[in-house]
């Protein structure tokens, strides 16, 4: 697809929120470092960002490590949040203004003169439906990456169930996980639609193993202790109160959390917390090469960032044994246990504090695996499927 042109709309970061969907931006980087053209249509809530929406520029061009341009606009929006009303939830009505945002960008594209061989949108929710419209307003094929965690209550339980009259004219799907095309399949209306299975991937030449005592020093870390490493938000679905909890009633084992509270919640402290909070993207790489083990007991997820960037650095991964972990993490390469099970949790950090050769033979079979995990060979492949199911192939 050399000198060919994508649109693509989904929350994207900007200068208020650098590191908003960043995996997606890593995408777009990578497509554009294929030699596409690249746009992205990323409308901005008034209502999220009230003043500081002023520092958010109404459109502008990024800059991929490798010097490709990806031109950004930022549409302004309304939003109503996400709030239950009886039977109504407010989050139809902010998708609603969304969608509404992008397609009058994608109208004074087409005003322009500019023309698109193919939109991708980036869940289904605030990008995908979009991309659906635009693909019929501009008459191209549309494409939806599916990487919604949890389907029932991403999806259904805020904008209601998809019918057939939402996907009208969507060339294809880009399900992160197995788990994920099974559920398409489940929802009967998606069955005529080519599907392709592509795991969220990493970019190897910022995740990458590090000289671990270097990394520690950096975060000012202690070189002697047995630490455990947590990345994601400090969530109940994410686990960190129960790796905390397991990691209480370890003699002398410690963590970190890089990571946010979500609404409501708070962050984990105590004793043996020896950092929590924020990182900035590429400091994650230093962080997850200081730990001695990566622990993610995560209940749901549509393919997980973080452990494919844990594998990449060569750290040995702890993490569920539910569905949505299948197509990375198996019996070779990690430790899966039961995420609502503290004792189990603690036993499988037991095991890798007692047992260094335990920990250096999964944090190199995870290393080589991730090879596959590669955000170039992730672009190629999504490339090749627009390329392919845009032709009307399967």
């Amino acid at each position: 697809m050399e000198n060919r042109k994508i649109l693509f709309t989904g929350w994207y970061p900007n200068p208020v929120e650098k590191y908003k969907n960043v995996f997606f931006q890593n995408l777009i980087f990578a497509i554009a470092d294929t030699g596409i053209n690249c746009t992205v249509i990323s409308p901005v809530s008034y209502m999220r960002y009230r003043k500081k929406i002023k520092t958010i520029p109404r459109e502008t061009v990024h800059t991929t490590p490798a010097g490709n341009k990806v031109r950004v606009i930022y549409p302004r929006v309304f939003s109503a949040s996400s709030k239950q009303i009886g039977s109504y939830n407010t989050e139809k009505l902010t998708e609603k203004w969304f969608e509404n945002g992008a397609i009058k960008a994608a109208k004074k594209i087409r005003k322009a003169g500019e023309i698109f061989d193919a939109v991708y949108g980036h869940f289904f929710l605030y990008g995908g439906l979009a991309a659906i419209k635009i693909g019929r307003l501009l008459k191209i094929p549309s494409f939806v990456a599916f990487g919604e965690c949890d389907y029932e209550s991403q999806v259904q339980k805020t904008y209601g169930d998809l019918t057939s009259k939402d996907i009208e004219g969507l060339a294809g799907v880009i399900s992160v996980s197995t788990k994920n095309a099974k559920k398409l399949d489940e929802l009967g209306i998606f069955q005529d639609i080519p599907v392709i299975i592509a795991p969220n991937a990493v970019d190897h030449q910022l995740f990458r193993k590090l000289d671990r005592k270097e990394c520690r020093e950096k975060l000012n870390l202690p070189l002697d202790k047995f630490i455990v490493g947590f990345v994601g938000g400090f969530i109940q679905r994410k686990g960190d109160k129960r790796l905390l909890e397991a990691i209480n009633t370890i003699d002398d084992a410690y963590v970190v959390f890089a990571g946010v509270p979500g609404n409501g919640d708070v962050p984990p402290s105590g004793e043996r917390v020896l950092f929590c909070g924020p990182l900035e993207h590429e400091q994650v790489p230093v962080l997850l090469n200081a730990v001695d083990v990566f622990c993610l007991p995560t209940l749901s997820e549509g393919s997980c960032n973080a452990v494919a960037e844990a594998l990449s650095c060569g750290v040995p991964v702890v993490s569920s044994n539910l569905s949505f972990n299948d197509d990375v993490l198996n019996d070779n390469n990690s430790i899966r246990i039961d995420p609502n099970s503290v004792d189990e949790i603690r036993q499988a950090l037991i095991l890798l504090k007692d047992n260094i050769s335990v920990r250096r033979e999964l944090g190199n079979k995870g290393f080589q695996d991730s090879q596959e995990l590669s955000i170039h060979r992730r672009a190629k492949k999504i490339l090749d499927f627009i390329s392919m199911a845009g032709r009307g192939g399967r």
